[in-house]
């Protein structure tokens, strides 16, 4: 390991008795709630005392406490994250953590700062967990600090915020590279030992993750622990292999890489288990990260998802771009050898619709230009550090137990769609894709009260026997199989695009129509709130923040029927992630291309072998003189359900017109087999 990152882990080491001796201190204070700012500190205060009780846990061992113990802390912890029931005095409606409820005590500028401050106190209980001693001990140094000005009097928001910012900045560029070392190193094996050692009949093993711990993960880990061995490791199997083929089918190497990270969702540590010990087949160490949780309450993360508008300027900025720039010099090598992730994800989860607060603090333009000159800036120095086109990954979901009381039926299912034959599919789409090839543009017109009527413009082939607009897509990348994509020449890409019902980004959208002027969003609405203005805020800030106006970056036909028999036999269309709808049904991606960083690369269809010619857009070609603002490091994907769809059609240049689905049936030759289940 690199001397200089050693430097960084010893200086976050040496941390450890100063964080220690800070307990001793808190330990000797008793704080009472006699008004809001005392309120707040020992909110604080319990938060700090908190942490070391945890660590107290992992140091004897989980599974030395008894489970009872174990839940007792979990929800001690998370019971203010919990909605306020109806007569209660205690959830989220009376958290600091919560910005109404900060502002409502000390109003507007300094409830802001409070909730702010307050975030991270709490995340004191995650830094336990990975040993960042170094947050210990400065979250307890700011809490002492806070108490000698409270203690003084001085209650004004100027002190208050003036030493949060020092506490911010304090040691930012050591901090950043500890925070890299945490989720990107392959050294850092929290997570792989906690699970390469878990007994999976044994639920005390979850609460050594450090995630928000729902009755339904309980659930998801049960069932997947009495999960028939052969079958889990099949999967497995399946999802290794898919991975590995995504790199062999775009003539990369994963032989010149060492590790892969794995993504998953909680409850399925087993799998994730298996996926690394499969991964080993070829090689490559599994990364195994934090799992995913829906966490407590979905509309605390919804509300401070902007939580650095209290503090994001052009010098925050600059910082940020220098510790990442340093951080990738000491991790260079490490990282290089990163093969990409996998994926699995879960669906399912009861739909959330969130609530917009005035209180929830918000980007100015000013701090919306900063955040996406910087995001432009660092993805760009990651691609030129760690390349893209050396990396591949792979994503597939199951559902959560929260889908319903036929979630084994479902399971199942959803197996059978993951793995269907991607020779198969290959063949029926490269019909469709035949037929695609001859259009100028390609109309897709929704049923009688859908008003999607949108042209998208295709790139011209000049050699039809070797260029092709279309990549055929199968299961590797995006498990599970089932569609074609290109990406559309923006200029004559124009019309709406219609959809009643959809969950993007995990939040659900009413009538979300999205109106293209030469390939670029041009306006949007949505029926979610009464007032249009709010609604067409709800999209800016979730679909297309931090930019005014996005490209269409794919054009997508979805081919697979069996899932959209699947969804429409349980009633859980509304339910299914993206990946999974994206098949079925035309889908349009605004943000960057499918070859984002990848261009300059050959890609050909896999059926057909021609190569791909649309591999970029009147954007992304800027890259050759401005590569930092060539992207927009968006990519969300919305999906025309089958039954929305009244027609798709290739038109010609002539003006003929080649139906690719017509009146909800497939009708190219050679696509018979889709219609079985529709």
């Amino acid at each position: 390991m690199n001397d200089n990152l050693n430097k960084v882990l010893a200086w976050n080491e040496q941390a450890k008795p100063l964080w220690h001796k800070s307990l001793d201190n808190l330990r000797t204070k008793v704080v009472l709630a006699t008004d809001n700012y005392s309120a707040f500190l020992a909110a604080a205060h319990k938060q700090l005392i908190g942490a070391s009780e945890i660590e107290a846990m992992l140091e004897k061992g989980i599974n030395q406490t008894p489970l009872h113990h174990l839940e007792n802390e979990h929800d001690r912890f998370y019971t203010e994250f919990l909605p306020t029931l109806e007569g209660s005095e205690s959830g989220y409606d009376f958290s600091f953590a919560n910005p109404d409820y900060a502002c409502a005590r000390f109003g507007l500028e300094t409830g802001q700062l409070i909730n702010v401050i307050y975030l991270g106190f709490l995340a004191c209980r995650n830094a336990v967990f990975q040993k960042q001693y170094r947050l210990l001990e400065r979250k307890a140094e700011l809490f002492f600090q806070l108490l000698e000005l409270y203690e003084q009097g001085d209650l004004g928001n100027d002190n208050w915020r003036k030493l949060f910012l020092e506490s911010l900045l304090k040691d930012f560029e050591k901090t950043h590279i500890l925070n890299t070392y945490l989720s990107s190193h392959p050294d850092f094996s929290y997570y792989n030992d906690v699970i390469q050692n878990a007994d999976f009949s044994d639920l005390r093993y979850l609460y050594a993750l450090g995630s928000y711990i729902s009755d339904n993960d309980k659930e998801l880990a049960r069932f997947i622990a009495e999960y028939p061995e052969p079958e889990l490791a099949s999967l497995a199997d399946y999802i290794v292999e898919s991975f590995i083929v995504s790199f062999e089918r775009n003539n990369k190497d994963y032989k010149i890489k060492n590790h892969a990270g794995i993504y998953f969702q909680l409850g399925l540590e087993r799998m994730a288990g298996l996926i690394n010990d499969k991964l080993k087949a070829y090689k490559l160490q599994g990364l195994i990260k934090r799992p995913i949780s829906q966490g407590a309450n979905r509309q605390y993360q919804y509300d401070s998802r902007f939580s650095n508008a209290l503090y994001l300027d052009q010098k925050i900025a600059e910082m940020s771009y220098k510790a990442t720039e340093t951080t990738y010099s000491l991790m260079e090598q490490e990282m290089k050898g990163n093969a990409g992730v996998i994926y699995v994800e879960s669906f399912g989860e009861t739909p959330f619709e969130p609530k917009p607060k005035e209180t929830a603090l918000k980007l100015s333009d000013e701090q919306r230009n900063i955040q996406r000159g910087i995001s432009a800036r660092i993805s760009q120095l990651r691609n030129e550090k760690f390349p893209r086109s050396e990396e591949s990954f792979c994503i597939i979901a199951f559902p959560s137990p929260e889908i319903g009381a036929n979630f084994k039926e479902i399971f199942k299912d959803t197996i059978e769609i993951n793995r269907l034959d991607s020779t198969r599919y290959a063949r029926i789409q490269q019909c469709i894709i035949d037929v695609l090839d001859k259009a100028e543009y390609v109309h897709v017109l929704g049923v009688p009260g859908n008003e999607t009527d949108i042209r998208v413009a295709m790139h011209q082939i000049k050699d039809p026997a070797q260029e092709t607009n279309f990549e055929n897509c199968v299961a590797d990348v995006n498990i599970p199989v089932g569609e074609v994509f290109t990406s559309p020449v923006l200029e004559n890409t124009n019309g709406r695009l219609h959809v009643e019902d959809i969950y993007l980004n995990g939040l659900r959208f009413l009538n979300l129509k999205i109106d293209f002027k030469d390939g670029w969003v041009s306006g949007y609405s949505c029926s979610n709130f009464p007032d249009e203005e709010k609604s067409k805020l709800f999209i800016a800030e979730n679909l297309l923040h931090p930019h005014q106006s996005l490209p269409i970056g794919e054009f997508a036909i979805g081919t697979n029927t069996l899932a959209y028999q699947v969804a429409k036999k349980h009633n859980i269309m509304h339910l299914l992630p993206i990946l999974i709808i994206e098949k079925m049904g035309p889908h349009f991606a605004i943000g960057d291309t499918c070859y984002s960083h990848e261009e300059d690369l050959p890609h050909y269809n896999i059926e057909s072998k021609k190569l791909i010619i649309a591999v970029e857009n009147e954007k992304s070609i800027t890259r050759k003189e401005d590569p930092v603002n060539a992207y927009t490091q968006k990519h969300t994907d919305i999906t025309l359900p089958y039954e929305m769809l009244g027609e798709i059609s290739a038109v010609t240049a002539k003006g003929e017109r080649l139906p690719i689905i017509k009146d909800g049936k497939f009708v190219v030759p050679g696509t018979e087999e889709l219609n079985n289940y529709l």
